[in-house]
């Protein structure tokens, strides 16, 4: 079966999975609790499920393994590790957050400050920062429809934009539903993709020999490096406070843990999935050294975001190829339906309902988080068609504001009875301001750091000093 051919077949059959399972639980007649959160009924299997399927996005299968290809092992401290740094975090307050029994994060500080502002706010900065992480998805599927079937990029980008819509119309059981399907596909096309490159490498020993002769951006060091001159200690360090804290205090990972049926299963699908991720990412770090290896001179294209799926329809080409390229297509909805639910439940939930002077019916609720659903991936869609170069170093950009803005306030809040609702507002408000003052200077070369590093530790300096004034006007009040 030549190429093309096989490609549309396995485009068939992926379409029509997806339309079954959209199918299925469109006909469901959703409550705002049911439609945004499941009733927080899913079970531990579905919930790792779902957790995994949202991490593992375009950021994760295309930037990560075409950095490894460019640099080798350096490029772990700048993304991995604060990958999992952060998910330990997460794991370490799950008891404490699932207790709240909220349908939304913005939602937590609403009722443990008895502040509805609060809600509306953060709902804001939930849909803010989706609308432009959503970029990343659909370039990531675009890259690869794109090349797939020899289409122009913006004609590929509307391809996922559809499927995104219809699989996140269903709510959050058609994302648990779409999440398994899809990693399973994940799961199934790395190990063979891995046995398959490590092989014709001539094992791993054979592979390290060979990738420790090779140099990356850097002459001076080879892949095995765990530094070199674009990834540098300091860089990688401060991307803790970028990549780490961001996903700590995520909520397309919280609302995974909110979403389990009792306490137990909530911690587990922290445990679980950082269990099943490490064993993916050894996959994906040698299969982009393997890569490496058996390419030794780059491709020829626009960005490293292009080079796997260049390679797996070019030099590297086999009967898997299509099959892996639509696992990466998969792992791109499945990452974009998640975020869309979100933006449907801030805008629809944590906004509207809240700043209306009259009542939402809940059905109201439901249709404009199905409007915001088609607003949003509408907003993204159009930013995507002039996408950033470099993925990973634009998600890293992204969850740095989620780590400024979310990750004190969310954090303080679980762990510390002394932060009040004032210290919140200025941990807010600093947040805000220090990301529209350090993101120009990170980029106009005035900063070292990335700016997540002092834009958090700016933002929890706010949120202490705040609740500590805030407590002693309220000592010395007769």
């Amino acid at each position: 079966m030549n190429k093309t051919a096989l490609y549309l077949m396995y485009f068939c059959i992926y379409s029509a999975a997806l339309l079954l399972i959209g199918k299925s639980s469109l006909r469901e007649d959703p409550t705002p609790r049911s439609y945004f959160l499941c009733n927080r009924t899913a079970s531990l299997p579905l919930c790792i499920c779902t957790f995994v399927g949202t991490w593992m996005s375009a950021i994760t299968i295309l930037s990560l393994t075409g950095g490894v290809y460019e640099d080798g092992l350096a490029v772990l401290f700048y993304s991995v590790v604060p990958w999992f740094f952060g998910a330990f975090l997460l794991a370490a307050v799950s008891r404490l957050l699932y207790q709240y029994n909220v349908v939304t994060v913005p939602e937590l500080f609403r009722r443990h400050y008895r502040s509805p502002a609060l809600q509306a706010v953060y709902g804001g900065i939930v849909l803010m920062v989706y609308v432009c992480y959503l970029v990343t998805q659909y370039k990531g599927f675009g890259t690869v429809a794109a090349a797939l079937f020899d289409i122009p990029y913006p004609v590929a980008v509307l391809m996922v934009y559809l499927f995104v819509l219809y699989t996140t119309f269903g709510g959050y059981r058609s994302v648990l539903r779409t999440d398994a399907f899809n990693l399973a596909i994940l799961v199934v096309s790395l190990t063979v993709l891995l046995v398959m490159l490590v092989g014709r490498a001539g094992g791993l020993p054979q592979l390290y020999i060979q990738a420790g002769t090779l140099t990356g951006s850097d002459p001076a060091r080879d892949l095995l490096s765990l530094f070199n001159s674009r990834y540098t200690p300091l860089i990688s360090l401060s991307m803790f406070f970028g990549w780490g804290l961001g996903l700590a205090a995520n909520p397309q990972y919280m609302i995974r843990v909110i979403s389990a049926r009792n306490p137990r299963s909530a911690r587990w699908t922290v445990l679980g999935s950082i269990i099943l991720l490490a064993l993916l990412y050894i996959a994906l770090v040698h299969i982009g050294l393997a890569a490496r290896v058996l390419v030794p001179q780059a491709p020829q294209v626009s960005s490293s975001d292009e080079i796997i799926v260049h390679l797996m329809n070019n030099e590297l080409y086999s009967g898997w190829s299509g099959f892996f390229l639509f696992a990466v297509i998969g792992a791109c909805v499945s990452t974009a339906n998640s975020q869309l639910l979100l933006i449907a439940s801030s805008f629809s939930y944590d906004m509207v309902r809240i700043i209306s002077p009259k009542p939402v019916s809940e059905r109201r609720v439901l249709t404009l988080g199905r409007l915001a659903v088609f607003g949003g991936g509408t907003v993204s869609m159009l930013l995507a068609l002039d996408p950033p170069a470099f993925t990973l170093s634009y998600g890293g950009d992204v969850w740095g504001a989620v780590g400024i803005l979310l990750f004190p306030a969310t954090y303080g809040t679980l762990l510390c009875r002394k932060v009040t609702r004032r210290g919140v507002w200025a941990s807010i408000l600093v947040g805000a301001a220090a990301i529209l003052t350090l993101y120009p200077a990170y980029y106009g070369g005035l900063l070292r750091v990335h700016p997540a590093l002092p834009g958090v530790v700016l933002s929890a300096a706010a949120l202490l000093t705040g609740s500590a004034l805030d407590r002693r006007r309220e000592e010395e009040q007769p």
